[in-house]
């Protein structure tokens, strides 16, 4: 089966289930002016039918989440998209997943994962990268704001087609003491399917959307800390990965 209709059968799906089979939207906040976040990725695992968002970093590269990869070779990223009930083939982009090697499924550490695109990203007003710390020590400033395409409350039942955005404030909740690991608080955040998109404060990316909780009523996010991981991000991106390349975008899925 093509990969055309991989994804056609693909959209069927995502638009006639509730929400889809997602992993940690926004829940609050305001729905995104079109392709004001130029640098979202839409990312879907074709074998699974789940989602998870990312965000591009440069013309060959999306980081995201490590607990979105899926069997080898069946994620695509989809660039330059506002509705992802409009997603087409020629947004699509086959990728390569290189999650961190110290990454942990059970603790969730080292929770962040490069995706190597199998053709360079075409900058334009609708896809442009955005800006990662230069440094390890840079100070993160305390408003941020959080976007996805996940679910709107907290249960998961009901989600968004279209790109979400909320701001939020960094918090030191009392099991926020990992040295990768960045938390806000409050009643609004990211949800169910927003997994592995971006902490945006200040116009850089500074964090990665990883896990939630709900506590007294409010929502605790965990973010991964891309400041501590930039040298793994910086020595990964100037070298040619291992293994096998690419999968033929027209292969088996």
């Amino acid at each position: 089966m093509s990969l055309l209709l991989c994804l056609g059968a693909l959209v069927l799906l995502l638009n006639t289930v509730p929400g889809g089979s997602m992993r940690h939207g926004i829940i609050g906040g305001n729905v995104s002016v079109p392709h004001s976040h130029p640098f979202m990725v839409y990312i879907v695992d074709l074998n699974k039918g789940e989602t998870c968002d990312g965000f591009l970093v440069s013309e060959h590269y999306v980081i995201t989440a490590a607990h979105c990869n899926g069997f080898p070779y069946s994620l695509v990223a989809f660039l330059g998209i506002h509705d992802t009930s409009k997603i087409h083939i020629k947004y699509s982009v086959s990728v390569r997943a290189i999650p961190h090697p110290k990454y942990n499924n059970k603790t969730y550490e080292n929770d962040i994962m490069l995706l190597k695109l199998c053709k360079p990203a075409v900058f334009s007003d609708t896809v442009k990268p955005v800006a990662l710390p230069t440094c390890k020590n840079e100070k993160i400033p305390k408003k941020c704001t959080v976007m996805g395409w996940g679910s709107i409350d907290f249960n998961g039942r009901n989600s968004s087609k279209v790109l979400k955005e909320v701001n939020v404030t960094l918090s030191k909740a009392n099991d926020c003491t990992a040295p990768d690991m960045i938390c806000t608080e409050g009643k609004t955040g990211p949800g169910k399917g927003d997994s592995g998109g971006p902490l945006v404060c200040g116009n850089v990316a500074h964090g990665i959307v990883s896990s939630n909780y709900a506590f007294n009523n409010e929502i605790v996010s965990r973010y991964v800390r891309i400041t501590y991981h930039l040298p793994w991000i910086k020595s990964t991106m100037n070298k040619p990965p291992k293994g096998r390349g690419c999968a033929d975008l027209h292969s088996k899925c």
